[in-house]
């Protein structure tokens, strides 16, 4: 039996499989060289699962239901074949991963794919008050600074930038884990990098989230209610098919807009973006 070990967003992680499972780089900052008890517990199991009803398919990745149970299915290239696998969770925080059983006897299981993509991260989290924003996250004067925005529109870029000028840290290039710990909001770097290849195993508390567009002058102004939490919402993962999964998810980011502070940023690519949420958040 082969044991992983992983520490994300302070949680422990533990991955247990009869094969053994090649780690991509991305999860090397966060393995462990061994485990405590796990906050999430997952078992690489032989076989499959019988399901009812499909209730949501994208490309390789679906959601069936077993009786009123929902299971993640998504495909698994391997030796050329694609096959299904299904998540099922058994407990909170404990889940098996069912592969083909031929498959069982290989050297070496997930060659060409990230095995967090088949284990449903985002529910883990939200079982532990945490969630992913769409983000790139900096740590400066020992603040976290989160800047979120659809793909393209300057993320990085203001990381960058607050490197170049600031010398800020940046933790993590494109999906921040925002944690809640004994009533305050921390920031986490992910496994989870885009293509900024940045994800590394820090945190910081949340001094404010900068939600960026585009535009030909710098304007700082900060968001409330219904448009900071539209502006959260849009840029997380929402299991729409999943009602208890999206009233916590809600609430959760209900939460965070009453205790961090949003703000929207229409800005240049420049240093007085910068300066501007500098002034602003006074850390």
């Amino acid at each position: 039996m082969f044991w992983y070990y992983l520490d994300i967003a302070g949680l422990s992680i533990a991955i247990e499989s009869p094969a053994s499972i090649m780690l991509q780089n991305c999860l090397m900052p966060f393995r462990k060289r061994n485990g405590v008890k796990p906050d999430l517990f997952y078992r690489v199991v032989s076989g499959q699962v019988k399901y009812s009803d499909m209730v949501v398919s994208k490309g390789e990745y679906s959601v069936v239901k077993k009786g009123n149970q929902y299971v993640r299915m998504k495909k698994l290239f391997h030796n050329g074949q694609s096959k299904e696998t299904f998540l099922c969770a058994e407990n909170p925080g404990c889940y098996n991963l069912y592969i083909p059983r031929e498959w069982m006897d290989e050297k070496s299981l997930f060659r060409h794919e990230n095995i967090l993509d088949f284990l449903a991260l985002e529910e883990g989290l939200l079982l532990n008050h945490a969630f992913l924003l769409h983000s790139s996250f900096v740590s400066w004067n020992g603040s976290g600074i989160l800047f979120t925005a659809p793909s393209g529109t300057g993320k990085s870029t203001q990381a960058d930038l607050w490197h170049q000028y600031e010398n800020a840290e940046i933790y993590n290039g494109d999906r921040t884990i925002i944690r809640k710990i004994d009533g305050g909001y921390y920031a986490f770097g992910s496994p989870y990098a885009g293509s900024s290849g940045i994800y590394r195993n820090e945190k910081a508390p949340v001094a404010g989230i900068v939600v960026l567009t585009q535009a030909s002058d710098n304007h700082i102004a900060q968001l409330n209610g219904k448009e900071a939490f539209t502006s959260l919402y849009r840029e997380t993962l929402m299991n729409t098919w999943n009602h208890v999964y999206m009233e916590t998810m809600t609430d959760l980011i209900l939460d965070v807009v009453e205790n961090i502070p949003i703000y929207h940023l229409a800005c240049r690519p420049d240093k007085e973006a910068v300066d501007l949420v500098k002034d602003t958040l006074q850390i």
